[in-house]
């Protein structure tokens, strides 16, 4: 009788075993077939008044031909190349070698100063400004190291930017 319940203990371990081995092995499968977010709801911030333009642009379009777009409030979807890393009241958006300043309007709001890599979303108006040695300065002491400058590849003493009423980040690429 003693070698009959240890036969039937060791089978029942047995089952239970490969029973537990089979749902991991399920688990595992299933939780790798699952699509897995792009990213997080906690990953997008939000600076600024709440968006009124649906559509946005991709940023490359804006910056292949800036002067197209002067004077239109735009919504854009681009990456922040860098951030004023003073108080956060400017960024700068790039593709390729195409950059443009992002200003916050009125200096209302401040963005995070380590959002530079964040794809990101802007709202605001286009603006042609002509280029002052003062403000370029002014940037640069509060760009971070290697950053691009945009006043740096003015044409014509002008350059371009966003006066921006809304920012979005949503997550670095």
């Amino acid at each position: 009788m003693y070698i009959y319940f240890s036969f039937f203990f060791a089978c029942s371990n047995a089952t239970t075993e490969t029973i537990v081995k089979e749902e991991a092995v399920a688990e595992k499968t299933s939780a790798a077939t699952e699509k897995k977010p792009t990213m997080d709801v906690k990953d997008i911030q939000n600076y600024g008044a709440p968006f009124t333009i649906e559509k946005s642009i991709p940023a490359a379009d804006l910056l292949q031909n800036p002067e197209t777009y002067v004077g239109q409030k735009v919504r854009v979807e681009g990456t922040v190349s860098d951030v004023c890393q003073k108080m956060g009241c400017w960024m700068v958006i790039s593709e390729a070698d195409k950059h443009m300043r992002i200003t916050t309007k009125g200096h209302k709001f401040f963005v995070a100063k380590d959002g530079a890599g964040n794809r990101c979303q802007i709202e605001g108006e286009v603006i042609a400004r002509e280029l002052d040695p003062d403000r370029t300065a002014h940037f640069e002491s509060e760009t971070s190291d290697g950053a691009p400058m945009p006043e740096k590849q003015a044409k014509d003493n002008k350059t371009y930017e966003i006066v921006a009423s809304s920012v979005q980040f949503l997550g670095k690429k």
